[in-house]
């Protein structure tokens, strides 16, 4: 046979939470008062006897106790091998770098466009004015007809770039302008706050399954730990009724037969 695992300490304080709700239930409080010791000192006894005898009063929840350790290590195993946030986090910053990185790397590309797309047709534009007006007159004068030709043609061939050039530069204008108002903003994603659990108002003979404040558990407790919570709960259900409130009645029946012996040798001896 195995030995029982011992009461670890990130356990102990709901081994107090139990002993807390213990003593605060009807029976516990009717045997005190019907043992004439209701009072905070009996109370305070009582719990200070409960906590040297903890070990020993945890025994009675052994298997309990024993898988509850095992869940909880399989979920400690399950969190350390899974990728963490951190991971994530490091992963995608090149990609969001990146992004944030590329208007600044594709504006020399893109920059050039824009830029031919309106020196282009001025340019064009002005060529196809200076060719026609040297061609128009070089013709009136009739003194070079073939150069006042080519120069007509150099000039109309000009006009026409320049129209071209003019109509794709608006189609551009037109698309980026597009994509601009249809893209939407970047936001930053703010971080999701998980509601705090509040604890349960009235007592309960039966312990939260929830972790109590001030203790830590060996890895990060997840609500979503189902297995872990069930064999918590499970732990504490047989610690309360297995260990802590019998280890009370007995307590409290040696103490009322205490009582009533020694009043009955006062009796005596009067």
């Amino acid at each position: 046979m195995t030995a029982s695992p011992g009461l670890q300490a990130e356990d102990r304080p709901d081994f107090e939470r139990a002993l807390h709700q213990a003593l605060r239930t009807a029976e516990i409080r009717e045997a005190l008062g019907r043992s004439g010791s209701s009072g905070g000192t009996d109370i305070q006894r009582l719990r200070s006897q409960a906590l040297v005898e903890s070990e020993a009063i945890a025994t009675a929840a052994a298997p309990e106790y024993a898988a509850y350790l095992r869940q909880r290590a399989a979920a400690a195993a399950a969190a350390s091998t899974a990728p963490g946030p951190s991971a994530a986090a490091v992963s995608a910053a090149p990609t969001a770098s990146a992004v944030r990185a590329a208007p600044f790397t594709t504006a020399g590309g893109r920059g050039l466009l824009p830029a031919l797309a309106v020196l282009t047709p001025a340019l064009a534009g002005a060529s196809a004015a200076a060719f026609l007006l040297l061609g128009g007159l070089l013709r009136l004068s009739g003194s070079q007809r073939e150069t006042a030709d080519a120069l007509l043609t150099a000039g109309l061939t000009s006009a026409t770039i320049a129209a071209v050039t003019l109509a794709a530069g608006m189609v551009c204008l037109v698309v980026t302008a597009v994509r601009h108002r249809s893209s939407p903003p970047d936001r930053q994603p703010r971080p999701h706050r998980r509601p705090h659990a509040h604890p349960h108002p009235h007592p309960h003979p039966h312990p939260h399954p929830h972790p109590p404040s001030g203790s830590q558990p060996p890895y990060a407790w997840r609500r979503d730990d189902a297995a872990v919570a069930t064999a918590r709960d499970a732990w504490l259900r047989a610690l309360l009724h297995r260990g802590i409130l019998p280890f009370l009645r007995e307590r409290l029946k040696m103490s009322h037969t205490l009582s009533r012996t020694s009043q009955k040798s006062e009796k005596g001896s009067t």
